[in-house]
């Protein structure tokens, strides 16, 4: 395909051209100074952290990467990056220098590449972005170019404190056009279905409470030894086909670096960890076990090692594992459509965490969607974290 190239420049008023433009290896020094002037040493994302990780993302064409420069400075930064097999993109890494905020430049680069990779171009079905919530304004640009509000990442990120994030979209309409209608979902998630489809015809869902998964009385839980080797983990990772409910996990644009081992090598578990601002997620596995006794694991080993959040992303339509889930207090917080690939279709999804931490809001700033995402997540939460413990208790009592 051959390196993404794009250059463009455009006026405005008061300032010398500004040229946007795919970054050279050479700006490398200058894209850290731009990260650090905005997020000090405190900003986490692998691909600005790691030079190799940084060199490999602007020489090759699975990212499509765009700098402002002004006058030899480098002034704003976006990357998007492509998965072209399963048809979705995800746009991160979004900065502005304080000096050059008023300009929409985040807007106009943000655009430039949606343009080009969903119609232009047409490689994909989806772009999916995650904004911060310390104001409106990432938020608000993301649904000004059209994308849907699909759910929130309580304290999902420790930078300077802890972090929830939001969950957004843009859609085709080929992309909409594949997903595999009518999903399966327990009553839980019926209200965050519901939210996505006051933005977008999803049809009605099939609504299944599956009840009759009987919890595991005092599960022996799995001892799990932690595997950190890194290429080791790739390779073995790409050798092993998901077993069990692995098969319906759905993770993209990571890569394992923490692998967890049961004593008998039957259970494996494959993470991304960052161990910088404690977020982690769940990429595949192998496993014969109940899925509550695989994740009610996988958390105590997580918070042992001092993680502070994990997330699971699984498929919509299999109501059971959706309870199971629940039953390990993993907690949904967001509806994704279309979200994995399978063949000519594309399945929706459902975001579960967990975290560790205490649940902190005080700086949140989101708009009503998002809101209401979060009501319903803490609602949820309350019933699993407070609600069933006393319930049990009385029970128990008569």
């Amino acid at each position: 395909m051959g390196k993404i190239r794009f250059e463009k420049t455009i006026k405005v008023e008061g300032l010398p051209d500004i040229k946007i433009r795919t970054p050279r290896l050479a700006d490398m020094r200058r894209i850290r100074v731009l990260y650090a002037e905005v997020y000090g040493g405190n900003y986490s994302v692998p691909l600005i952290v790691d030079e190799n990780k940084m060199r490999f993302a602007i020489d090759n064409d699975f990212y499509y990467w765009l700098v402002a420069e002004c006058q030899g400075r480098i002034i704003a930064s976006l990357i998007y990056a492509i998965d072209y097999e399963n048809r979705i993109s995800k746009a991160f890494g979004a900065v502005v220098s304080r000096d050059y905020r008023k300009h929409n430049l985040a807007y106009l680069m943000m655009k430039y590449i949606l343009d080009d990779i969903a119609h232009n171009k047409k490689w994909v079905d989806l772009v999916y972005a995650t904004t911060r919530t310390a104001n409106y304004a990432p938020q608000r640009l993301t649904e000004s170019l059209g994308f849907l509000k699909l759910g929130i990442f309580p304290n999902t990120h420790k930078v300077f404190e802890n972090e929830t994030h939001c969950l957004s979209a843009f859609y085709t309409e080929s992309g909409l056009r594949k997903r595999k209608p009518e999903p399966v979902i327990v009553p839980e998630i019926a209200p965050f279905y519901n939210l996505v489809k006051h933005q977008v015809k999803l049809g009605e869902p099939v609504v299944k409470d599956c009840k009759n998964v009987s919890p595991i009385s005092n599960p022996d839980l799995l001892d799990f030894e932690v595997i950190s080797a890194e290429y080791f983990i790739k390779h073995r990772f790409s050798r092993v086909k998901p077993r069990g409910f692995f098969k319906h996990i759905f993770m993209p644009f990571h890569e394992p670096n923490v692998l967890l081992v049961s004593p008998d090598q039957s259970t494996e578990v494959y993470l991304n960890c960052n161990l910088r601002d404690k977020y982690s997620v769940v990429l595949s596995g192998k496993t014969a076990e109940k899925m509550e006794v695989v994740l009610e694991s996988l958390a105590r080993k997580l918070n042992a090692m001092n993680m502070g959040y994990v997330e699971l992303v699984l498929d919509a339509y299999t109501p059971s594992l959706q309870r199971r889930a629940l039953m390990a207090r993993f907690v949904p917080s967001g509806y994704f459509p279309a979200a994995k690939k399978v063949g000519k279709k594309r399945l929706d999804c459902i975001v579960f965490s967990r975290t560790f931490e205490t649940l902190d809001f005080r700086n949140v700033q989101i708009v009503p969607v998002y809101r209401n995402f979060l009501k319903h997540y803490l609602k949820i939460w309350e019933d699993l974290y407070i609600d069933f413990p006393f319930r049990h208790e009385d029970k128990k009592r008569k």
